[in-house]
């Protein structure tokens, strides 16, 4: 079956659950889901035997990656999976499962925006408090209307309430409120208005942040309930600032999380933009000197400074890097290896070994997908045939010569680039050439299925509605992986297009029930016929 290659786990609360992608003959992306259930811990012991129990199940074994959160435990349950496939007779893996982690990249970039929210943590509460106001009744926000409409600003949203755990949600908040400032501010410019009253109230619920300038929390004062805010001009303006430093970042998170879509062709690209946005910001406080460097300036760099040691502790390095998504560039035919050997040189030029670095870094990915192109090229061990046709356009008895095995990679890599466009199919362009390059074409659908976030997987377990009723929820754990996963199933119209006969025995199976069920209706019937 096609759809054994790519997995990744999402987990809410006790529950987790495995999703399969795949690439299927038509070049159309697929997401299934194939397990759903409570889990008994967290421990790297039970989300191991969960997958391998998944695959068995299944019966799939070649597994390319799996993809997770950057956890410990995650990274030795994918250990112990990987060994258990290279431990079953037959077991046809991918070059050892060597590669078979990928470790989600929102999860990732969660972590390295929330060093950089720490810096702003103050401001970003003022301003929360102040959207909170507007949303805590239906009279303030019609009193926010209606200062909207004094401003005369055109806008036709309103302000958004962040959810605490999710930064892309702060972002969001911080967003659309910047573009109600001048309202926020008249309000602010009454000294009777219920906005500064609600800021001289209690909070009510006692939580405040641990440490805030002005929260009255911080070590050596005493506890007050005082809303953090309004929010002050200096507020205002470091919410400018972080707006369009995070927006980079917002928008990378919502291209790898896509699943309709391959991701792990632009992810490699995706990293060295934030790299970039991170690298941009503190070049530019260095530049200043320091008796000129303002209290903006200092926050700046303080969080710059630690979101790039968050930043190089998962992607510093290239060798830290998936090597498959520097592979997934190599099959976009707007790049291939040539351009990428472009990107390994802005990456290094700064090093004094530049040159030898980027030799090795390209002789290494080029060897990696040489030795992909050796396990996925036509066999006389897996086409049932003694004699294959190479892609070069000749044919060979088992041939072993090198120059013609790798001749459909080589003749891929030296054919010309395809104009770099945002809106490329690269799925359209391999649908349309993969004839051309047949081997190279199985490892692109392959690796253009892998994903590169969990998201995807989670937003299948959050699904609309309530799964069970509060009244009648009864049913049983068995039950409710049952109904996930039909749902899931039923709802892709492409299932239509996976081919499946059954076997013999499967065959054999479906009619002795059939019989039985046969059997009992006609026993029901004559009783009831019978008199009593």
């Amino acid at each position: 079956m096609p759809y054994n290659r790519y997995l990744d786990i999402g987990s809410k609360c006790e529950l987790h659950g495995v999703t399969a992608h795949f690439v299927d003959s038509d070049y159309k992306m697929h997401k299934r889901i194939l397990n759903f259930c409570v889990i008994d811990s967290h421990k790297w012991e039970s989300i191991g035997n969960l997958l391998e129990n998944c695959l068995i199940d299944w019966g799939h074994e070649k597994i390319l990656t799996i993809t997770a959160d950057n956890a410990a435990t995650n990274t030795k349950a994918i250990e112990y999976v990987r060994k258990k496939i290279n431990g079953w007779k037959d077991s046809n893996r991918v070059l050892g499962g060597v590669h078979m982690h990928m470790r989600c990249g929102a999860h990732i970039i969660n972590l390295i925006v929330k060093e950089g929210l720490k810096r702003l943590e103050s401001s970003i509460v003022a301003i929360c408090n102040a959207v909170k106001f507007v949303r805590s009744s239906p009279s303030w926000l019609s009193y926010f209307k209606m200062c909207v409409e004094t401003e005369k600003i055109k806008c036709k949203g309103l302000v958004v309430m962040d959810v605490p755990t999710r930064w892309n949600s702060t972002y969001l908040m911080l967003d659309a409120a910047l573009k109600f400032r001048k309202t926020f501010d008249r309000m602010g410019d009454d000294p009777d208005s219920s906005y500064l009253m609600y800021f001289k109230e209690d909070e009510g619920d006692g939580e405040r942040i641990e440490g805030i300038e002005g929260s009255g929390k911080g070590k050596g004062k005493s506890k007050t309930n005082k809303r953090v805010g309004p929010p002050s001009d200096e507020d205002w303006e470091k919410a400018v600032t972080f707006v369009m430093f995070l927006k980079t970042f917002y928008d990378v998170t919502l291209k790898i999380s896509a699943s309709l879509h391959p991701t792990s062709h632009s992810t490699f690209h995706d990293l060295l933009a934030i790299d970039g946005e991170i690298q941009e910001l503190y070049r530019y406080d260095v530049t200043i000197p320091i008796e000129e460097r303002t209290t903006m300036d200092t926050l700046l760099n303080d969080m710059t400074a630690s979101m790039k040691k968050k930043y190089d502790k998962y992607w510093g390095e290239i060798h830290e890097v998936n090597p498959f998504l520097t592979i997934g560039v190599v099959i976009d035919p707007q790049f291939k290896l040539r351009n990428l050997k472009h990107i390994f040189e802005e990456i290094f030029e700064n090093d004094p070994t530049c040159e030898r670095l980027v030799a090795q870094k390209t002789n290494e990915v080029k060897q990696l997908l040489m030795n992909m192109y050796e396990v996925y090229k036509p066999s006389s061990n897996n086409m049932g045939a003694t004699s294959t046709t190479n892609e070069s356009g000749g044919s060979t008895n088992n041939e072993t010569d090198s120059s013609l095995v790798f001749g459909g990679l080589d003749r891929y890599l030296l054919d010309p680039l395809e104009s770099i466009d945002e809106e490329f199919d690269i799925l359209g362009w391999w649908r349309i050439n993969g004839l051309k390059y047949p081997t190279l074409a199985s490892i692109a659908k392959d690796v253009l299925a892998i994903p590169t976030s969990t998201i995807a997987s989670e937003s299948c377990f959050s699904t609309s509605g309530r799964v069970i009723d509060s009244f009648l929820s009864s049913l049983s754990p068995r039950m409710v992986e049952a109904l996930i996963c039909s749902q899931n199933w039923i709802r892709f119209e492409d299932i239509s297009l996976l081919q499946y006969v059954p076997s013999i025995e499967e065959m054999e199976f479906y009619e002795s029930i059939e019989i039985e069920m046969g059997s009992k209706t006609s026993t029901t019937n004559l009783n009831k016929t019978l008199p009593s």
